[in-house]
């Protein structure tokens, strides 16, 4: 009997090994594929090499041991695991030499129940010059972007993930995206019911700011919130004219309260002094979509200008320490004192006259 367990255990290490060691190797062709693609000259190549890429990223997902590989060698690729270790997601973006942009990814879930893999492809198939759409769609509608943080939370009993993403969008503008996957049977959803605007319930939210600004959407994890800059057009003559909106260094955020994100306005954006002394943050840089490391910084810009006369006053809250497992009681109305209210909150129509509508480029099946 003792034998027997030896055998076994050096059997099972000696697969375990030809299995790490095959996955390395397929990380390795997988990488020579990804470097022709971001090497391509022109929009064909792209798309073909693109396809190709693909393919090899399937089969490679699909191996033994590719859920929990940590894989490395790929750097223009986005990969997020969720904190529970159910999900993982990997995307990335494809640049046409129209400066558009397109998106490819799939998503990897680890059925409890089932004891097996789930593996879903999302295909991009919204077209960057129209409204984003603001209800639940599916993999297969996919409005495209590229996500850097997944976020559990629990809704009406059930395990769903927010996301964070970025689109390159247009020649005149960029998208910040929180939304929220889910998943029914095999099927996987984006947007769900839990961003409460106001007096306004969404399923998910987007942001659209000019291209030559950046804009700041990240999780604070001792808060429970969803922190970004606040947008505001650079003149009031371009009110309601997203492709002119930048931060105006004010801050708003999504406070976790009742199994829903409500919006808090004008609050202070604070650093912990202890984590931030050697923290590292994944951001996408705005302009190539390329994931990369950023050291935090320590401190706080103070949004009003002293040197501005009649600037706008900012009434700014201090963060109370929140946890999304944690039940909160706050004098807000409860969720289901809301009334929903189902159109488009955000109004992100871009069309401005100044840009012309560019037919947006399809992956090959």
């Amino acid at each position: 009997m003792k034998k027997y367990l030896i055998i076994s255990f050096l059997l099972s290490t000696i697969h375990l090994g030809f299995s790490q060691v095959d996955l390395a190797e397929r990380e390795l062709l997988l990488n020579t594929k990804l470097e022709a693609l971001r090497a391509a000259k022109n929009d064909d190549d792209i798309e073909t090499l693109n396809l190709d890429f693909k393919n090899e990223m399937l089969s490679f997902l699909k191996l033994e041991g590719a859920f929990t590989y940590p894989i490395s060698k790929l750097k223009t690729i986005a990969l997020l695991d969720s904190p529970d270790k159910l999900v993982r997601i990997i995307n990335w973006n494809l640049e046409y030499s129209d400066m558009s942009y397109s998106y490819c990814g799939f998503v990897m879930r680890w059925d409890e129940d089932k004891e097996e893999l789930k593996i879903t492809e999302l295909i991009d198939k919204v077209d960057p010059y129209t409204v984003k759409p603001t209800g639940v769609i599916d993999a297969k509608n996919w409005y495209g972007a590229l996500y850097y943080k997944i976020i559990p939370i629990e809704y009406n009993g059930k395990i769903e993930y927010t996301l964070l993403g970025w689109d390159g969008g247009t020649t005149g503008s960029n998208f910040k995206i929180i939304d929220v996957l889910t998943f029914s049977g095999n099927n996987v959803k984006f947007g769900s019911p839990v961003f409460i605007k106001k007096k306004e319930v969404l399923k998910r939210v987007v942001f659209e700011y000019s291209d030559k600004s950046s804009m700041s959407l990240k999780y604070e994890d001792k808060y429970g919130r969803i922190v970004f800059d606040h947008l505001s057009p650079e003149s009031p003559t371009l009110a309601g004219v997203y492709s002119f909106y930048v931060p105006d260094f004010s801050y708003d955020a999504f406070l976790w309260e009742n199994e829903s994100w409500v919006l808090n306005e004008d609050v202070i954006t604070l650093n912990d002094e202890e984590v931030n002394k050697n923290q590292t943050n994944f951001v996408v840089n705005e302009k190539t979509g390329e994931i990369k490391k950023k050291k935090g910084k320590d401190g706080w810009i103070n949004p009003a200008d002293p040197n501005r006369k009649n600037d706008i006053g900012h009434v700014a809250r201090l963060p109370e320490v929140n946890t999304l497992n944690e039940d909160n009681n706050t004098d807000k109305p409860k969720k289901k004192h809301l009334r929903r209210d189902r159109r488009d909150p955000n109004n992100l129509s871009i069309t401005t006259g100044k840009y012309k509508k560019k037919k947006r480029r399809k992956n090959k099946p």
